[in-house]
């Protein structure tokens, strides 16, 4: 039997476990030039084992140069474009506790559909064999294991995704949105690349550790670009309703079912109308005088807002004969209120019920027993809703309690730069639109104006703040405190002082202080607004820096102030 079996095309036979090689087989493989192996592991495990092997060993592999592949955050990115930027990138990404697998002479293995294997081409399995990155300008070299020990470090990683780094051009259109896939090809697999623009004021590390964030995302079926878009389509077509059913009137409208979920009422009746009606004023009205009979100012006026019932109103047409009770009644309900609003505790009668009914008007339960108490909830969230409001071009963001707007044209480097602030703690309001209004103190609040959490990176598109960095890297609003504009440094002199009481803006009636920052190249942008809004923090506690500065200086006498300049 074993002569025979030998005699077949195979290169070696391997024993498992416990299975006994025998004399006759031992002198069969001889006489046929056959190997054979013992394995000490068990059958199913030898097999598994020898797979991963054989795949390994014998997969198609190239060699590619002016690649870099490092692990960000658990995913393979393979590096290539710009040299100066790719190599200052890697070295900041490995600071960050990020890993290399190699700088240049790349393996590629297809070890099979849908994965590639990224390898370092040396042999690295010595173990005093250290990681090298090479500079390709002058050909000196960086030791990644001395410099940042063996945990920034290892052999291979599946190869995930393609960054390309370019020098920006002002000209070129950079994907904003993130909808489109682009991929390129490696031994015939199709690898998702994305095209970073370098420029002074990019922390790329940060943007490269978000692209890799969004990678992930995306391989657990959330596309935020998508469902940005989704949810933007919605809100277009849902203004362009409710544009309709104003008659194209410019008028600040709220629904009656913003205040139904506000406040948590009860409808008692009207459900049907609740998208189609519209509260149009701040007022809220208790109709004591009107259900006497005294209705002029809303045939003069009209009345749009919010109409309120409790006990005593309910007690007063109860004091009224019937035939009055009811005639006053039906001339108040002739005005068609967008919403009449009952108290807890409000006893209705079915006779009120009944005209309700007859008008079909909206009738609403409040959850609050005190009257004060809804009118002061009511007249609070209407205050806030109607107020005259703005919106301005930036991004706003929380730093250190102060909500600070960036401003600056557009390119600057506004969401990169908030991009690393979210990165170093602070949290994030709004990006690129955001709304302000005036609440009933006189602060000036500002929200994102529709889709909250939401950023566009040049590059990557538009990525989801909260889902990636967590709820506490966001906030729904915030008081604006300071305004920071970023500007281009176009010469050397910049060290100019900045006045921070008289510098402000005028944002609804508010003075806000306003700041000017000037970015260049080797200037880490986001530090300079923590330390700008910290400088605000200290003058609002009346430590003015400048004016202690210049108030030591006037104390110096002329010999110290020589030493001083010397």
């Amino acid at each position: 039997m074993w002569n025979k079996y030998f005699t077949y095309n195979f290169p070696a036979l391997i024993i498992t476990g416990e299975t006994k090689v025998t004399k006759e087989m031992v002198e069969a493989a001889k006489k046929n030039n056959k190997t054979i192996l013992k394995s000490p592991m068990r059958t199913s495990k030898t097999i598994r084992e020898m797979k991963f092997f054989l795949s390994k060993e014998l997969a198609e592999e190239k060699m590619i140069n002016g690649y870099m592949l490092l692990e960000i955050l658990g995913v393979g990115v393979m590096l290539t474009g710009y040299e100066d930027a790719k190599l200052g990138v890697t070295i900041e990404l490995l600071e960050r506790g990020h890993k290399l697998i190699t700088d240049n002479n790349l393996i590629i293995k297809r070890m099979a559909e849908n994965d590639l294997e990224g390898y370092n081409r040396f042999d690295k399995t010595i173990m005093d064999s250290h990681f090298f990155i090479v500079n390709n300008r002058d050909g000196s070299k960086i030791d990644v294991t001395t410099q940042f020990g063996i945990k920034a470090t290892r052999k291979m990683k599946r190869i995930d995704m393609l960054v390309v780094l370019e020098e920006w051009d002002e000209k070129k259109f950079y994907d904003r949105l993130g909808l489109d896939e682009v991929y390129e090809e490696f031994l015939g697999e199709k690898i998702p690349k994305v095209t970073v623009p370098v420029r002074k004021g990019r922390n790329l590390a940060i943007i490269l550790e978000t692209a890799a964030l969004n990678y992930r995302l995306k391989m657990m079926g959330v596309n935020s670009a998508e469902y940005f878009m989704q949810e933007s389509k919605k809100i277009i077509a849902a203004n362009r309703v409710k544009q309709g059913d104003s008659d194209m009137n410019n008028d600040k409208l709220l629904p009656v079912r913003k205040l139904k979920n506000e406040f948590n009422l009860k409808v008692l009746h009207g459900e049907d109308k609740l998208d189609s009606t519209y509260v149009k004023t701040t007022g809220i009205h208790r109709p004591s005088l009107a259900l006497s009979g005294y209705v002029d100012m809303y045939e003069d006026e009209g009345y749009t807002g919010v109409q309120l019932f409790s006990k005593v109103e309910f007690k007063y047409l109860e004091s009224l004969s019937e035939e009055k009770r009811i005639e006053n009644l039906k001339r108040y309900l002739e005005f068609h209120f967008p919403i009449i609003v009952l108290t807890s505790d409000a006893e209705m009668p079915q006779y009120f019920f009944d005209l309700i009914k007859e008008k079909d008007l909206i009738l609403c339960r409040s959850p609050y027993k005190k009257s004060s108490q809804l009118i002061a909830n009511f007249n609070g969230f209407l205050e806030t809703y109607f107020t005259p409001n703005l919106s301005l071009h930036g991004v706003f963001l929380e730093l250190y309690g102060f909500g600070v707007l960036l401003v600056g044209k557009s390119g600057i480097g506004k969401s990169e730069t908030a991009l690393e602030l979210i990165h170093r703690g602070h949290r994030l309001i709004a990006d690129d639109m955001v709304k302000f209004v005036k609440d009933v103190s006189g602060d000036i609040i500002g929200k994102a104006a529709k889709l909250p959490y939401f950023m566009e990176i040049r590059g990557l598109g538009i990525i989801d703040i909260k889902t990636l960095y967590g709820l506490g890297a966001v906030r729904i609003n915030k008081k604006l405190d300071i305004i920071i504009e970023l500007k281009e440094q176009e010469r050397d002199n910049y060290l100019t002082s900045v006045d921070y009481q008289s510098t402000s803006s005028e944002i609804l009636g508010n003075k806000i202080p306003k700041v000017i920052l000037y970015i260049s190249s080797g200037r880490n942008a986001a530090a300079m607004v923590e330390i700008a809004v910290m400088n605000l923090m200290a003058i609002m506690l009346g430590h003015d820096p400048e004016k202690l500065y210049e108030e030591g200086m006037k104390r110096m006498t002329e010999e110290e102030r020589k030493i001083l300049e010397a």
